[in-house]
């Protein structure tokens, strides 16, 4: 059986595939020895009829290899390879529009967006199950550096943006986009639990909590909820699959119940000891107000309703609305071009962001389907909350639409996200449903 074994996987090329296809392969033909035993044979005669069953060693480990070989997500990589360049179209029709010329921010859009493409190739040949060895260590560290950050980072209207000078050698670290990359290494943290009681599921609430509460005291209230949200269905999708062994119905009504009621007295809390900045407390305002503190909104909704189909609807956006190229970038579109584009624009972006969860939900590894789907929520949530802040639904507040907006940051921030998704896609034929924990764990 052995030298069988050998032969066979000497012709598959994947070496990460190989100790699985073993231990596929050395089960069954156990099985087949138990039954021919039972049929009368002795163990050596038993061996030598289940191994002569399997057929040829060299057709069956080439057989093997066309089926466990990376994957390549080409559907994938064409959409984001359109709505690249689409950004990059976009951000010089606007640099033309404003300025006149392409040279305003164009350019450092396109090389955000080859330093983003460098990190998603970077992160498409390292194993995603690497990210989840080391999860709790690249947890720790991003929760230090929002720690850091609240203590040391620079301050801007009375909020946290990153850390800079003397900590990092003057480099500048983006605190809020950093931590979006938490979401899918929860998905690590989550499978490291699995297996485990009540015990282990409160361990992972702690692991939930922790970050998004020290965003939350950035303070950047749409990361903090993005992030809690995200979460909290990944939780629910790894409590629905049986990785705990609790209540399931009891589990989800309780942690439900409360991550509904406890961010909005939280966030009552800190707005009554006035930790918010003046501008976030005037957009909490805003949102129980129908008055000069909701504008912003009414000036979207003016943009909105001003806009035509098709074209140019005459009104300078860039003297009326702040952050037109980043926070609001789809009314800017709409104003210049029309409602159609913008709306083409969320189509490309829909058809990737189901594409995404396509790719997660398809995959018979249950790690790489729930970092996938992590990476889905982000851009899901981010997504619709610009959507409807753009047509005068949501209320302000720091938020991007993925891939297009400008910010560096973010826009790395969501290349990475998606190099882990085509990372999952990449062994989605190499893995089997579940990796041994310790693996993970050593």
């Amino acid at each position: 059986m052995d030298e069988y074994l050998k032969i066979v996987l000497e012709q598959i090329r994947c070496k990460k595939a190989r100790p699985y296809i073993r231990q596929e392969l050395q089960d069954h033909i156990e099985d087949q020895i138990e039954a021919n035993i039972s049929a009368g044979l002795n163990r050596t005669d038993a061996e030598k009829e289940a191994v002569k069953d399997m057929g040829d060693p060299v057709e069956a480990g080439l057989s093997l290899d066309r089926i466990h070989k990376p994957q390549i997500a080409w559907k994938l990589l064409l959409i984001i390879s359109m709505i690249s360049v689409i950004g990059i179209l976009i951000h010089m029709a606007i640099d033309l529009y404003v300025t006149g010329d392409g040279t305003a921010m164009a350019p450092r859009y396109a090389f955000h967006v080859i330093t983003g493409v460098v990190v998603m190739m970077i992160l498409y040949f390292l194993d995603y199950t690497l990210l989840a060895r080391f999860s709790k260590i690249i947890a720790a560290i991003l929760i230090a550096m929002c720690c850091s950050t609240l203590l040391f980072g620079n301050v801007i209207n009375g909020m946290h943006y990153f850390i800079s000078s003397g900590l990092f050698g003057g480099f500048r670290i983006p605190i809020q986009a950093l931590m979006l990359l938490y979401i899918p290494i929860y998905g690590g943290i989550l499978y490291k639990y699995r297996g485990t009681g009540y015990a282990g599921l409160v361990k992972s609430l702690l692991w939930m909590i922790i970050p998004a509460w020290l965003v939350l005291y950035l303070p950047s209230v749409m990361t903090a909820g993005l992030m809690l949200v995200s979460m909290l269905v990944m939780l629910t999708i790894a409590v629905r699959k049986g990785w705990f062994h609790v209540q399931k119905a009891l589990s989800l009504c309780t942690i439900w119940s409360i991550f509904t009621i406890a961010p909005v007295v939280l966030i009552l809390v800190l707005y009554w000891q006035q930790r918010f900045s003046p501008y976030q407390m005037a957009r909490l305002q805003a949102m129980f107000s129908s008055g000069s503190e909701n504008y912003i909104q009414l000036m979207l909704q003016d943009f909105l309703s001003s806009s035509n189909f098709v074209g140019n609807n005459g009104m300078n956006i860039a003297e009326a609305l702040p952050g037109f190229y980043s926070d609001y970038i789809l009314t800017c579109l709409t104003s210049m071009y029309g409602i159609l584009p913008a709306v083409l624009l969320c189509c490309i972006l829909a058809a990737l962001v189901f594409g995404i969860f396509n790719t997660a939900i398809r995959q018979k590894n249950q790690l790489g389907m729930l970092m996938g789907c992590g990476c889905g929520m982000v851009f899901l949530m981010s997504l619709l909350i610009n959507v409807l802040e753009n047509i005068g639904i949501f209320p302000p507040t720091v938020t991007f639409l993925p891939f297009i907006s400008s910010g560096g940051s973010y826009i790395i921030t969501c290349y990475g996200l998606l190099g882990i998704v085509l990372s999952v896609y990449r062994y989605k034929n190499v893995y089997p449903a579940h990796i041994k924990v310790k693996i993970l764990n050593s």
